[in-house]
Parts: C-alpha cells; sequence; structure tokens
C-alpha cells in the first residue's frame, strides 16, 4: 500500500469516529444554501439519513474499497423520489450533493495538510483525495438523477392521466360544476379561454419536444401570463386551453401545426371552443401539405368551418363553381387572389388594388380575364365564388385540378 493511500485510509477512520458532527456541519451549508429542503418534515428527516449514508459511503471508499461495491444508501433513492413528487428540480438535489463534497473535502484536506508529510506527498494525497471523493459523488449523483426522473415521470404519467380523464368527462358534459373542474384540473375555467390544437407530424425528430415548444410559443404570442391547460390525447396531440380571450397568433413554418377554436366562457366556452378547434383541425388535415399554415383559426375557415361534406364533393363543387379558374399552377392562383381581393374589398377595384399593391388597371384586367378563364361572369353566385375561393386557398392542390 503507498504512503498515499495509506495516509487517506487512516484520516478516513479517524473521520468516521466523528462522522456525525461532519454530518452537522454538512447540514448547515445544506440549509443555507438549499432553505427550502427544510421546510417539509419528512424530507429533513430523509436529507439527515442521506447525509450521514454518503459520508459513511465516501468514507468506506478512501480505505481502498472499490467504489462500485458501495452502494447508494437506500434512504438516499427515497429523498430523490419524495423531492420528484413534490416537484423539486433534480438540480436542487445534485447541489445538495456538491455542498456536501465541499465540506468533506476540506476537512480531509485539513487532516491532510495537518499530517506532517512533505509538500510534494500532501499536494499527492489532495489528488487522490480528489479524485475518489468525486468519483464516488458523480456515481452516487447519476443513481439519485435516475431515480428522480423515473419518479417525476411516473408522477407525470399519472398527473396527465386523471387531467385527461376529466377533460374527457367535461367535453362529454359530465365532470361537476365549475369548481369541481376547476379543483380537479388545477386551471380556472370559468372564465374567458382560447382553445387550441396542435398536432405534429409523428415522423418529426422528438414530436414530444417539438409539441412542448409549440405549445410555448402560442402562448407567447398570446401574452399570457398564465400557463394554458395542456393535456395529450396521444403521441403526436396536444389540447390546450390559454387564457384570455387571444389575439394574432404567427409561427414560422415548423412541424407542428396549430388549430384555433376562437374563445369560449365557462365550462361551455371550454366545450364550445374545443369543437371548433377541432373542426379547424380536420378541415386543415384535409387540406394538400403545400397549403397547409402553421395555424389556422375558426375565422380563417369562415364558411368551410359549416361544411361536413367529403373533400371529394367539395373539390367538384369548386370545379363546378371556378370552372378552369380552379387550375392548380401559378398564372390561375393569380387570377383566384386577385378576384378573392376584389370580393373582400365590396367589389371595390381600388380596393382590391391596394390590397395587392398592383395598379387599379391591372386588376380590372385580371377580373376579365378570371372571367374568361371560368366561363361566365361573377353575378348572383358571387356568395359560391367566395366560399370556392376560400376552399382554394385553405385546402390547396386537395380541391384543385393538376394543371396540364
Amino acid at each position: 500500500m503507498s504512503t498515499v493511500t495509506a495516509l487517506l485510509a487512516r484520516l478516513a477512520a479517524e473521520v468516521r469516529d466523528d462522522v456525525e458532527a461532519l454530518g452537522a456541519r454538512v447540514l448547515v451549508e445544506i440549509d443555507a444554501g438549499l432553505p427550502e429542503l427544510g421546510r417539509d418534515p419528512r424530507v429533513r428527516e430523509l436529507l439527515v439519513a442521506t447525509v450521514q449514508g454518503s459520508l459513511e459511503g465516501a468514507l468506506v471508499v478512501l480505505t481502498g474499497r472499490a467504489q462500485d461495491d458501495v452502494p447508494l444508501p437506500p434512504v438516499a433513492g427515497e429523498l430523490a423520489r419524495r423531492l420528484a413528487q413534490q416537484g423539486v428540480p433534480v438540480t436542487v438535489v445534485l447541489r445538495a450533493y456538491r455542498l456536501g463534497q465541499s465540506v468533506f473535502q476540506q476537512e480531509l484536506i485539513g487532516r491532510i495538510a495537518g499530517s506532517g508529510l512533505g509538500t510534494a506527498e500532501v499536494g499527492d494525497a489532495v489528488r487522490a483525495l480528489t479524485a475518489v471523493v468525486f468519483g464516488y459523488v458523480d456515481r452516487v449523483s447519476e443513481e439519485m438523477v435516475a431515480v428522480h426522473q423515473a419518479e417525476r415521470d411516473g408522477w407525470v404519467r399519472r398527473r396527465d392521466a386523471a387531467r385527461l380523464a376529466m377533460v374527457d368527462a367535461v367535453l362529454a358534459g359530465r365532470g361537476g360544476t365549475v369548481t369541481e373542474v376547476e379543483a380537479a384540473l388545477g386551471h380556472p375555467v370559468a372564465g374567458e379561454h382560447l382553445a387550441a390544437v396542435l398536432w405534429v407530424d409523428p415522423d418529426a425528430p422528438d414530436p414530444g419536444r417539438a409539441l412542448e415548444r409549440a405549445v410555448a410559443d402560442v402562448g407567447a404570442a398570446l401574452g399570457c401570463t398564465r400557463a394554458p391547460l395542456v393535456v395529450a390525447p396521444d403521441a403526436v396531440t396536444s389540447w390546450a386551453w390559454y387564457p384570455g380571450t387571444g389575439g394574432p397568433v404567427t409561427l414560422p413554418p415548423g412541424p407542428v401545426s396549430v388549430a384555433l377554436g376562437g374563445p369560449g366562457r365557462g365550462l361551455d366556452g371550454f366545450r364550445g371552443a374545443h369543437r371548433r378547434a377541432r373542426r379547424v383541425q380536420e378541415v386543415v388535415t384535409a387540406a394538400a401539405p403545400a397549403a397547409r399554415l402553421p395555424v389556422t383559426t375558426a375565422d380563417d375557415l369562415g364558411p368551410l368551418l359549416l361544411l361536413d361534406a367529403g373533400t371529394d364533393l367539395l373539390a367538384d363543387r369548386v370545379a363546378e363553381i371556378l370552372g378552369d379558374l380552379a387550375i392548380d399552377d401559378e398564372q390561375h392562383a393569380r387570377l383566384r387572389d386577385t378576384l378573392a381581393a376584389y370580393l373582400r374589398g365590396g367589389g371595390s377595384l381600388v380596393a382590391a388594388a391596394g390590397e395587392l399593391h398592383l395598379h387599379k388597371n391591372t386588376v380590372q384586367y385580371r377580373l376579365r380575364r378570371a372571367e374568361e378563364v371560368r366561363g361566365r361572369l361573377l353575378g348572383d353566385d358571387r356568395l359560391d365564388v367566395e366560399v370556392a375561393l376560400l376552399a382554394c386557398r385553405i385546402l390547396g392542390a386537395t380541391v384543385l385540378r393538376p394543371a396540364d
């Protein structure tokens, strides 16, 4: 046995005789750095036992025993589970171990310095101590993180399952009074809320994380100061209710699509807004992929929200109303956009020209050309034309005729 190894073993034996006092010093440091750990009596009890068990484990390793032969103190796993159940981040667990490690190393370094060794040997002993202690703390920390994460994941799954069951009950017209629903969900439903459905391409990398980011991005765009209620009916879909009446939401293109169902108030609004969001999702899902927008609202769909026909029937109707104007190419898309702007402007060439940033004569020429391509003048069927144009804009190639 080398001089350094023998010294560390001897010092470990000395410290073991006074390990309770060392544990008390570690607790003082943890209390100062992490006061939240001392508020729950059961957590405090587990923390005291974990500190003592970890100190004894570290001292055993210093005697020369292999680290893998020194198990995690059983009570440490219970502490990690308890903290996970209370929503305490795993970083707090790691911070507590680092504080304990600091006190432990300072104690041993002080004893090494007073051992009477030469400067070179003291340096060797400190380096050996540091390597052993860091190795032990890293291994124990990894095990505690694994226990914490497993417990946290299980707790989240159980909470989410309970929330989803309550949401399903409320959407089905059950669930109890507003007070009972709010208590079960942990979220207010009496006021205004904006319903959203978010879904992600199943082939996207890490779809769960993509949905989490999108839920947060929508909340930021709405200016929400309170977190939304979110449940996941499946692995690629999230239902969300944001506080307030909402506003414009703009997101960059990405793997997640968002359908907003408009605001609602109380339990009836909770249900109705969600039904509208689901209907928006159905229409968007039926659209050609190239036509889909990152965010679609119920207002964007207009009368399409009321249509319950299949897309084949809708495509036939679009072709009947628009004729060759429903051909899917850039030239006919320009004519459709011009005609739609003209109708939105109440039949005003000036309004359409301003919206499209074109000269009035250019708008007038395109309108004549649109009527020629369509095969008939714009007459009493203006409402039908507006709906058909809206279907082209929202659904794209799903209702358009392929260009030759």
